[in-house]
C-alpha cells in the first residue's frame, strides 16, 4: 500500500534493491541518480507510469510518500517502464536499507526465509558449477540441517528461471512448467493434424469425381509433375487463406487472450509471420502430398472409363487408419477434460479442515492500542458472529515459512514449518478443531504487547498433528508442555495445544508442520465470520467501522472462498483450454466422418438399391452402412484408453490430493464417441436407405 499526498493506492510491484542491482540489469534511468539513492535508506525510484499514478506527473524528484503505514520515502529518480514480459518487473524500486524499517525486525537471519532473490554476476567464462563446493560449505556453516540432510545453496542461471519450477516461489521468481507448454503446443499441433487428416480422407474419397479430370489433363499432355503441383497448389491456396484468417482472428482476440492468461503478450509480427509461413508450408505438404500422388497415378484409360474406379486396399487401410487416429486423439482429450473437471470438483468440495464459507478478510493497520476498540465495534455488528486478528487466513500468502527445532536437545535438527500469527478468535472464526490442550486466549496476546520490552515478551505455541508426528509422538497429548524453537528471532516457547490438521496451501502440497502463535505485531488482517442474508448492509457497516480505525489504508475486502479459487487459476486455465481443444477435435472428427461417409455411401448407392429391391429393411441397411465406421471408433477406444490413463495419471502426480482415475470416465467418453459417430454416419445412411431404388438402378 502506498499513501501519496492526495490518494491511497495499492502497489504490488515494489522491489527492495541494492545499488548493484543496476549493474546486473539494464534499466534506463530518466532522471535522478539511482545508484546513490539505492545506497541510502528511505529512497525510492519510480517508473514513469507509477510516477503519474502517484503524483499525476513525472516531475517527482524530491517528493515524498509513504510505503505502508510508517515508512516515508523520498523520490530520488524516475526510470523507464520495464517491458511487460520482464519477469523481474517493478513499478517501485526502494533502497534495500529501508527494508529493516519496513518490517521492523532484522530479516538477515538464517532461520528466516523471506520471499527475496539474490543475483550474482560471475566472471566471464565461469560456469555456476564451479562454485557449488564453496556454496555447500556456506550452507553447512550457517544453515541448520533438516534431520540428517543439510540445506545447500546453489546458483541458478538467469535464463533458467522462467522454465524451472524447482526454485519458483514468488512473483519475482516466476516459473512455468515446460511440460504445460509442450502439452498444449502438442495438442494444438494434433488438432491441426486432425484437419489435415480430414483433407486427406476427403480428397482421396473424391477420387472417383476427379479421376476423369486427371485423365483428360493427361491426355492433353499434362505430366504427373504438373498434376502434383496443381493439387499441392490447391492445398496451398486453402492453407494460405486459413493462415490469413487465423492471423486476423489472433490479432482481434489477443486482448481477450491476455485477459484470460493474465499476461501482456505482444505480437512480434516478423516472428509470427515467419512461423506462420513455416506452418503453412508444413500443413500444405501434410495435407496435400498424399492425395496429390494418389490422384495423379491413374492411367488415362482407367480414369476415363465409364465404370467407377476401384479403391485399392492400401488406400482403404490408410483412410481407416487416419479415422482411427482422429478419434484416438479426440478420446484422449475428452478423457482429459473429464479428469480435470473431477480434480477441479475436488478443489471445490474437499474438506480443507477450516471454514471457508461466509468468511470476509480485510487488511488492517498493526497498531495494537486501538485493536480492542476496533474488535468491540466489529462484534457489535449484528451479522458478525466471530472476529479474529491474524497475519492472514489459513491459506493466505501472508503466512511465514520458517524453521522449527522439535527437540531443544538437538538444535541441529530442524524442519520446515508454516507459521501463523493469530489471536484467540482464530479457532472459532475459521472453525478449527482442537484435539488437545487449549487454544490461544486473550491473556496470551497481552504477554507480548508492544509496550513490553522485547526480551520480556512471552509466547506460546499451538501446533498441528504433523508436528506431533514429526516430534515422534503418537498422541497429541504427549507434546503438551514441551518447548520448541522457531527460526524467527530464535523464539522458544511451550506447546499449549494441538489442532487437527488443516490446509495452509493448495492441494498441490501435502499438509506441512504448522505453528500458531501469539504475535500481535503481525496481526495485519482481520477475519470476520458472517451470518447474514443481507450482505450489502453488513458489508457497508463493516466498511464504516474499518475506516474509523484505518483511515490511511485502502479498503480491499475479500471473501475467503473467492481467495481460495485464486490458488487454482492455472488449473482453471488448463481446463478451459482443454475443453476448447477437445471440442475442436470432436467437431473436426465429426465433420470429417460426415464427409467421408457421404462419399463412401454414394459409391454404394446401387448396392443399397439392389438390397431394397430384394426386401432389405431400412434399419438393416443403416446398420450395414454404419458398422464399418463404428468398428474404427471401437479400435480408437482401445488405443486411446491406455494413452489417456498414463497421461492423466502423470498430470495427477502434481497434486498431493487428487481424484481417482475411474473406469466410468473411459466408458463414458467411449460411449459418447460411439453415439456421436453413429449420429454422424446414420444421417447419411438413413438418407441412402430411404432413397428410391428406381433412381439408383435406372442406368443398369
Amino acid at each position: 500500500m502506498v499513501i501519496s499526498p492526495d490518494k491511497i493506492l495499492s502497489e504490488e510491484a515494489a522491489l527492495f534493491a541494492e545499488p548493484e542491482f543496476l549493474d546486473l540489469f539494464d534499466l534506463e534511468i530518466i532522471t535522478g541518480n539511482a545508484r546513490i539513492a539505492l545506497a541510502q535508506p528511505n529512497q525510492a525510484i519510480l517508473s514513469e507510469s507509477t510516477a503519474r499514478r502517484y503524483f499525476g506527473t513525472t516531475d517527482v524528484v524530491g517528493k515524498t510518500f509513504r510505503l505502508g503505514q510508517k515508512v516515508v520515502l523520498q523520490v530520488a529518480g524516475v526510470l523507464r517502464d520495464m517491458p511487460a514480459q520482464n519477469s523481474l518487473r517493478a513499478n517501485l524500486l526502494v533502497s534495500y536499507k529501508t527494508l529493516k524499517d519496513y518490517f521492523e525486525f532484522d530479516i538477515n537471519q538464517w532461520g528466516l526465509r523471506s520471499a527475496g532473490s539474490v543475483f550474482a554476476l560471475l566472471p566471464e567464462g565461469q560456469l555456476p558449477g564451479k562454485y557449488d563446493s564453496r556454496l555447500k560449505r556456506v550452507g553447512r556453516k550457517y544453515m541448520k540441517p533438516e534431520g540428517q540432510r543439510f540445506r545447500e545453496l546453489t546458483l541458478q542461471p538467469l535464463h533458467d528461471i522462467h522454465f524451472n519450477t524447482r526454485y519458483a516461489g514468488t512473483e519475482y521468481v516466476p516459473a512455468i512448467a515446460p511440460a504445460y507448454l509442450w502439452v498444449f503446443g502438442s495438442v494444438g499441433l494434433l488438432v491441426l493434424l486432425l484437419a489435415c487428416v480430414n483433407f486427406i480422407n476427403l480428397s482421396t474419397a473424391r477420387t472417383m469425381i476427379r479421376a476423369k479430370e486427371v485423365g483428360v489433363r493427361k491426355v492433353a499432355g499434362a505430366s504427373r509433375k504438373q498434376l502434383v503441383s496443381q493439387f499441392l497448389a490447391e492445398a496451398l491456396w486453402l492453407t494460405a487463406l486459413s493462415s490469413g484468417l487465423s492471423l486476423l482472428l489472433t490479432h482481434t482476440l489477443l486482448p481477450v487472450i491476455n485477459d484470460f492468461l493474465e499476461k501482456q503478450i505482444a505480437l512480434e509480427w516478423t516472428e509470427v509471420i515467419a512461423f506462420l509461413a513455416i506452418l503453412t508450408l508444413f500443413t500444405t505438404l501434410a495435407a496435400g502430398l498424399y492425395p496429390a500422388f494418389v490422384l495423379t497415378r491413374f492411367k488415362p484409360v482407367q480414369a476415363l472409363r465409364s465404370r467407377p474406379l476401384a479403391i485399392s486396399s492400401s488406400q482403404g487401410w490408410v483412410r481407416q487408419g487416419l479415422v482411427v487416429f482422429q478419434f484416438t486423439i479426440s478420446l484422449v482429450l475428452a478423457v482429459g477434460v473429464i479428469v480435470v473437471y473431477q480434480q477441479m470438483k475436488l478443489f471445490r468440495e474437499k474438506d480443507l479442515g477450516f471454514r471457508r464459507e461466509s468468511i470476509l478478510t480485510v487488511n488492517v493497520a498493526s497498531e495494537s492500542a486501538s485493536r480492542p476498540a476496533f474488535y468491540e465495534l466489529l462484534r457489535q455488528i449484528p451479522a458478525v458472529a466471530e472476529v479474529s486478528f491474524a497475519l492472514g487466513a489459513p491459506t493466505s500468502d501472508n503466512n511465514f515459512d520458517t524453521s522449527l527445532i522439535p527437540d531443544s536437545g538437538n538444535p541441529n535438527a530442524s524442519v520446515d514449518v508454516k507459521l501463523i500469527a493469530a489471536d484467540a478468535g482464530y479457532l472459532r472464526t475459521y472453525g478449527l478443531k482442537l484435539l488437545a490442550g487449549r487454544f490461544l486466549e486473550p491473556r496470551d496476546t497481552l504477554t507480548n504487547a508492544a509496550s513490553i520490552p522485547f526480551g520480556e515478551r512471552k509466547y506460546v505455541f499451538v501446533v498441528n498433528e504433523v508436528v506431533v508426528k514429526t516430534m515422534g509422538f503418537a498422541k497429541p497429548e504427549q507434546v503438551l508442555g514441551r518447548r520448541i524453537q522457531i527460526g524467527i528471532n530464535n523464539i522458544q516457547a511451550e506447546i499449549i495445544g494441538v489442532v487437527k490438521d488443516f490446509h495452509t496451501s493448495s492441494l498441490h502440497k501435502a499438509i506441512q508442520p504448522m505453528v500458531i502463535m501469539n504475535f500481535p505485531y503481525f496481526y495485519h488482517s482481520v477475519g470476520l465470520k458472517l451470518q447474514t442474508t443481507n450482505y450489502p448492509a453488513t458489508l457497508a457497516a463493516i466498511e464504516r467501522v474499518w475506516k474509523q480505525f484505518n483511515p490511511n489504508m485502502l479498503y480491499e475486502p475479500r471473501f475467503l472462498d473467492e481467495s481460495l479459487q485464486g490458488l487454482y487459476q492455472e488449473e482453471v486455465r488448463q481446463f478451459a483450454l482443454l475443453r476448447i481443444f477437445a471440442g475442436l477435435a470432436l467437431v473436426i472428427c465429426c465433420l470429417g466422418l460426415w464427409g467421408l461417409s457421404m462419399f463412401l455411401i454414394e459409391r454404394r448407392t446401387k448396392a443399397v438399391g439392389i438390397r431394397k429391391v430384394l426386401g432389405a429393411s431400412v434399419s438393416s441397411i443403416v446398420a450395414l452402412l454404419s458398422k464399418d465406421f463404428l468398428k474404427l471408433v471401437l479400435i480408437a477406444m482401445l488405443i486411446a484408453t491406455p494413452i489417456a490413463w498414463y497421461a492423466m495419471g502423470q498430470w495427477l502426480q502434481e497434486f498431493a490430493y487428487k481424484t481417482s482415475l475411474s473406469w466410468w470416465v473411459f466408458g463414458l467418453t467411449g460411449t459418447g464417441a460411439l453415439l456421436l459417430a453413429l449420429l454422424t454416419v446414420s444421417s447419411q445412411a438413413i438418407k441412402a436407405a430411404l432413397a428410391n431404388p428406381v433412381k439408383s438402378l435406372r442406368s443398369e
